[in-house]
């Protein structure tokens, strides 16, 4: 398995930054912008246990598959959601998203990521992976919420 992780300093209110991770298209393609489709399919009757559809593209290649929220927590100082699903068949991934109040306008936001592949020989090809998708995103989300504050 492997594992990826990066903070950043988010200079909004919790609260802003939270709103994109709020499961509604609109906001999951602002940070997330090969997002094709976010819908729930089953709901739990909690945050915990949801099941989404999502798409992803990338020029011609989409992939699609269910995302599962195992994990919520919305709290005024602190929030997270983690999310687990299977890529293509062949990776288990789980992404968990942490924001930490720090001030009225200062945000951490930090971003962990693991990639089990589901076969062998995959194992070695992970082992060559770098974190620069992490960090490409995590100054994505600081640069959307900040820009989208100052409006």
């Amino acid at each position: 398995m492997k594992r990826w992780s990066d903070t950043i300093e988010v200079e909004t209110p919790i609260e802003h930054v939270w709103s994109y991770f709020d499961q509604s298209l609109e906001q999951t393609k602002k940070i997330m912008p090969n997002i094709e489709e976010h819908r729930l399919i089953h709901s739990s009757g909690e945050t915990v246990g949801n099941v989404y559809r999502q798409s992803y593209g990338v020029g011609e290649t989409k992939e699609e598959y269910e995302v599962t929220v195992t994990e919520f927590k919305d709290e005024e100082n602190e929030k997270r959601l983690t999310y687990s699903y299977t890529l293509a068949g062949v990776y288990d991934i789980q992404a968990t998203y942490l924001l930490e109040k720090e001030g009225e306008k200062k945000t951490t936001f930090t971003y962990l990521s693991s990639n089990r592949p589901r076969k062998w020989y995959l194992r070695i090809l992970i082992l060559f992976s770098n974190d620069q998708a992490v960090a490409n995103f995590v100054r994505r989300v600081k640069r959307v919420a900040e820009e989208e504050y100052n409006e």
